[in-house]
């Protein structure tokens, strides 16, 4: 949609790479998290693209965790790069959506 293009004022870069995000609205004995894949992203957000069940409602908060397959098979470290963001627009068709760092 045209709203979408508008926000595009700040240059993406393609970048496909595993994520995990963690949804703040849900308990904290049953930690919510989904897994997916970055499509690109700017210093400003990321686009991620996951099932079409596992998309958040707009204005969401999520924490998004960067993954590597390889570092959780190999190691317990927990060194992980975590950041804060919120949920500005999501697309079920397309099974996207974007999140601006907050």
């Amino acid at each position: 949609s045209r709203n979408h293009t508008e926000q595009r004022q700040h240059s993406r870069r393609i970048l496909k790479m595993p994520i995990a995000f963690l949804l703040e609205e849900t308990s904290r004995d049953l930690p919510n998290y989904f897994f997916g894949w970055t499509k690109d992203v700017s210093s400003y957000g990321v686009c991620i693209c996951a099932k079409p069940n596992h998309i958040p409602i707009v204005e969401s908060r999520l924490t998004l965790q960067v993954t590597s397959e390889a570092q959780n098979r190999l190691s317990n470290s927990n060194i992980s790069v975590q950041i804060q963001g919120k949920v500005v627009w999501n697309d079920c068709v397309n099974q996207n959506f974007g999140v601006q760092f907050i």
